[in-house]
C-alpha cells in the first residue's frame, strides 16, 4: 500500500495549498455514559487528513464550508464558517450514538444540517421514493428543497451558509437525477450512465469538488464518460490536460486503476493516462504491475488451483473438480456485506442448479476463523462445497488471479480452464465512489503492500 499512501500524501499537500482555512472554536463533549476520548477530526475522508480537535486547540485551522466530523466509524456532515463557536455533544443510548450541537455561532446551523441529513436518509429509504421514476423523484426532491430552505431562512443563518446550502441541494438533486437507476440497481455502476443525462453545468470546480461529494461524483462520472467517448489516446490525454481540478484528476486516476482491476477493454489507454498524470512514479509502477498481471492470465488459461482444506481440516485437492464445469465463489471474511452475498450466492445456485456443474466457495484466509464459518455453513445451508485457505495461500490466490474486488464468481470448464473471470451473481460490491475496494483494505490488514 506504500504507493497509495505516497500518492495520497502528495495529493493532500496540493489540496492544502488551494483550500481556504478558517478560525473556529470547537469543543467535544461526552455524556455520562461515555468516558473514553477517542480521536476526533474534521475534514473530508479520502481527500485530506483533516484537522483533529486537539490540533485546533493548538492553533491549527480546519477548512471552510461543508466538512465531516469523523469519530470512530461515524461521519457526520457539518459546515464551518469564520468564528464558529460551538460544542459537539455526543450521546449514547445503548449501542446507538447521537450528535447535536450546543453553544453560540454555528450550533443552530449545524443542528439544522443534522435534521436535513436525517430527512434525506429517511426519504432515500422510503419505498415510494425508491419506486418513483427519475422525473417524479426530482419533483419530490425539489419540494423538499423548498421547504427545507424555508426553514433555514427562518433561523437567521448567514447569507454565506444559505448560498452554500442552495448549492448543496443543486448538486444533490442533480446527482439523484443522473444516478437514479444506479442507486436502485445493484448490477449497475457509473460506467452504465449516459452522458446525455447530465445537466448543463461546469464540472471542473475544485473548491466544490472538495466540499460537495455529490458534485464530485457527478463530475467524475461526466469526465470519465466524456474521455471514454474519444477515439484515441491523444484525444483522451488532451481532454485530461484541460481539467483544472486536482481533486478530479486524482479521482480519475483512481477510477482508471479500478477499471484495470476489472479488465476494462480500455486498460491500455488507462495505463498511459496514469503514467502521464500521476504525480507518483511508484504509483504508476504499481498500477503497471497490476496491468501486467491482468494480461498474464486470460480467458482459456488454466485456473490456478490453490491449496485448500474443508472446514473440518481435511485437505482437499481442487484439481479433482475437473470433469465438470464449476462456479467458484471467492470471498473474504472481512466483507461487510457477507450475509447478503451468501444469500445472493444461494439465489445464483437456484438459478443454475439444473446445469451439470459444481458449486464451490473458497474463503480467503478463513483458516483463522474456521470455527465461525463452519457454524455459518452448517446453520445457514449455504449452497456448494466450502473450502478454506491460509492467509499465505489467500495471497497466492489474489496474486495469481490479480483479483481487484471480492467477492467474485469465476467459472471454469470441465478441463479446469477459465471461462469467465467475473460471473454476474448480483453480489454486493463496494462502489468506487464511496470506498476503496475491500480487497485493498484486506491486503493492508495482512500487512502486504500491493
Amino acid at each position: 500500500m506504500r504507493y497509495l499512501i505516497l500518492l495520497f500524501t502528495c495529493f493532500c499537500f496540493l489540496i492544502a495549498q488551494s483550500q481556504k482555512k478558517v478560525p473556529v472554536n470547537l469543543t467535544f463533549e461526552y455524556t455520562d455514559t461515555l468516558t473514553v476520548n477517542e480521536f476526533v477530526w474534521v475534514g473530508q475522508p479520502g481527500l485530506d487528513y483533516g484537522t483533529s480537535l486537539e490540533a485546533m486547540e493548538n492553533g491549527y485551522l480546519p477548512y471552510e464550508g461543508f466538512q465531516y466530523l469523523n469519530w470512530l466509524n461515524h461521519k457526520v456532515q457539518l459546515h464551518l464558517e469564520e468564528e464558529d463557536t460551538f460544542t459537539i455533544v455526543l450521546g449514547q443510548d445503548f449501542d446507538e450514538y447521537s450528535f447535536y450541537y450546543a453553544g453560540e455561532a454555528g450550533a443552530i446551523k449545524n443542528n439544522y444540517i443534522l435534521d436535513r441529513v436525517r430527512l434525506l436518509q429517511e426519504l432515500e429509504t422510503d419505498a415510494s421514493f425508491q419506486k418513483s421514476d427519475r422525473v417524479q423523484a426530482k419533483l419530490l426532491l425539489e419540494q423538499k428543497k423548498d421547504s427545507t430552505l424555508s426553514i433555514a431562512g427562518s433561523l437567521g443563518l448567514t447569507d454565506s451558509f444559505i448560498k452554500d446550502e442552495k448549492k448543496y441541494w443543486k448538486y444533490y438533486i442533480n446527482y439523484h437525477y443522473v444516478f437514479h437507476d444506479v442507486l436502485r440497481n445493484e448490477d449497475l455502476d457509473f460506467t452504465s450512465l449516459e452522458i446525455s443525462d447530465f445537466p448543463e453545468m461546469d464540472y471542473d470546480n475544485q473548491e466544490d469538488h472538495f466540499n460537495y461529494r455529490d458534485y464530485l461524483k457527478l463530475s467524475l462520472a461526466y469526465h470519465y464518460l466524456k474521455i471514454n467517448s474519444l477515439q484515441d489516446y491523444d484525444s483522451m490525454k488532451d481532454a485530461v490536460k484541460d481539467i483544472d481540478s486536482r481533486v478530479l484528476k486524482f479521482s480519475l486516476i483512481s477510477t482508471w486503476a479500478d477499471q484495470i482491476y476489472k479488465r476494462n477493454s480500455l486498460s491500455e489507454d488507462y495505463m498511459r493516462l496514469v503514467n502521464r498524470f500521476s504525480n507518483s512514479p511508484s504509483h504508476y509502477r504499481s498500477v503497471k504491475d497490476i496491468y501486467n498481471k491482468r494480461n498474464r492470465l486470460t480467458l482459456g488459461d488454466p485456473f490456478p488451483f490453490p491449496e485448500t482444506t474443508d472446514f473440518y481440516d481435511k485437505p482437499i485437492v481442487l484439481e479433482k473438480a475437473k470433469g465438470k464445469p464449476a462456479y467458484i465463489l471467492i470471498y473474504a471474511p472481512e466483507d461487510e456485506y457477507i450475509d447478503n452475498n451468501f444469500l445472493k450466492w444461494n439465489q445464483f445456485y437456484l438459478q443454475h442448479r439444473d446445469e451439470d456443474a459444481r458449486f464451490i466457495t473458497i474463503g480467503l484466509g478463513t483458516d483463522r476463523v474456521k470455527a465461525v464459518f463452519k457454524d455459518v455453513f452448517l446453520n445457514s445451508q449455504i449452497a456448494g462445497s466450502h473450502l478454506s485457505t491460509s492467509p499465505r495461500e489467500a495471497r497466492n490466490i489474489l496474486e495469481n488471479l490479480s483479483i481487484g474486488y471480492v467477492p467474485t464468481v469465476i467459472k471454469i470448464d470441465e478441463s479446469g480452464n477459465i471461462i469467465d473471470f467475473n460471473v454476474n451473481a448480483n453480489l454486493k460490491k463496494l462502489n468506487p465512489f464511496q470506498s476503496r475496494p475491500i480487497i485493498l483494505r484486506w491486503r493492508s490488514e495482512l500487512g502486504k503492500s500491493f
